[in-house]
């Protein structure tokens, strides 16, 4: 008894003295140089910046202060970032990675399924984010030139390859919304919203917008279309369509400022002042009639 007793005490030893050398002398930048020469050879446009990487338990890794861009643009800025294998799927064709991260405020969960195909990686992920404050992402600021704020929660899933050339299907849910307005044609400093549901999917082409309702003191409103993408984004064409049901406020202002020409003439239906956003995404033009 003693001396299982004896060999117990050890063994637990043992695993502790490891478990505390594999994370305090985890090679950290050994792991960061990997990661950034394996981004560089296979996604070149992108380019991936991290402040520390420790291994955690159950047996996974923490990634702090991660940085993701796109031509040199940041586009995502995470502050803890954990991933782990499902561990039953390592021994199958199918593997599942989880992953959970802080950022913005909010959080960020999901799981990426990969399975090996004839050329590539085929790629299913599943990403639900949860309280994530729009107004502390600089790259939607700075993209839209305006201020955009509210509380954001979404299930994000794609299917695709590692190439990164799959479709991106959203449902997402924006709380709370405010966007800041700079077009000429409005006297108001920005447009609320109680809360905008949308339907949306993306690929290589274009962003398909199935359903987008918005509802507000303001106003409320439906849009529907599509966005063609061309490069540089900014030269993307819109083609959206919908309703607007301006409230009285909102209208007064509108009345100031906007062309008699660009106003309808007649009262709103039932559901509104039908509306029409075209041009591009460095020059929208609007049309309610």
């Amino acid at each position: 008894m003693k001396r299982l007793r004896k060999w117990t005490l050890y063994i637990v030893y043992t695993i502790l003295v490891t478990g505390f050398f594999l994370y305090y002398l985890f090679p950290s930048q050994t792991a960061k140089d990997y990661i950034y020469s394996y981004m560089g050879g296979r996604y070149p446009d992108y380019s991936v910046t991290i402040s520390e990487i420790k291994p955690m338990f159950p047996p996974g890794l923490i990634f702090r202060s991660v940085g993701l861009a796109f031509q040199g643009d940041e586009w995502i800025e995470v502050d803890r970032f954990s991933v782990r294998p499902r561990y039953l799927s390592i021994f199958s064709a199918r593997k599942t990675i989880l992953f959970n991260a802080s950022a913005y405020s909010g959080k960020i969960r999901g799981t990426i399924n990969l399975e090996k195909g004839d050329k590539n990686y085929t790629i299913e992920a599943a990403t639900d984010l949860e309280g994530i404050r729009i107004e502390e992402i600089a790259r939607i600021q700075e993209f839209s030139g305006r201020k955009v704020a509210g509380i954001w929660d979404s299930k994000i899933l794609y299917a695709g390859s590692t190439r990164l050339d799959g479709k991106v299907d959203i449902s997402t849910r924006i709380m709370d919304c405010e966007v800041g307005l700079t077009h000429p044609v409005f006297s108001i400093d920005n447009i609320a919203f109680d809360s905008v549901d949308a339907e949306l999917s993306i690929n290589r082409r274009q962003l398909l917008l199935k359903h987008c309702t918005a509802a507000g003191s303001q106003l409320d409103g439906k849009l529907t279309g599509v966005v063609a993408f061309r490069n540089p984004i900014g030269k993307s064409r819109l083609d959206l369509k919908g309703n607007m049901m301006p409230h009285h406020l909102l209208m007064a202002s509108l009345k100031k400022v906007v062309p008699e020409s660009l106003l309808p003439k007649k009262k709103p239906g039932e559901k509104g002042y039908p509306l029409k956003l075209y041009g591009t995404i460095d020059k929208p033009k609007f049309s309610l009639r």
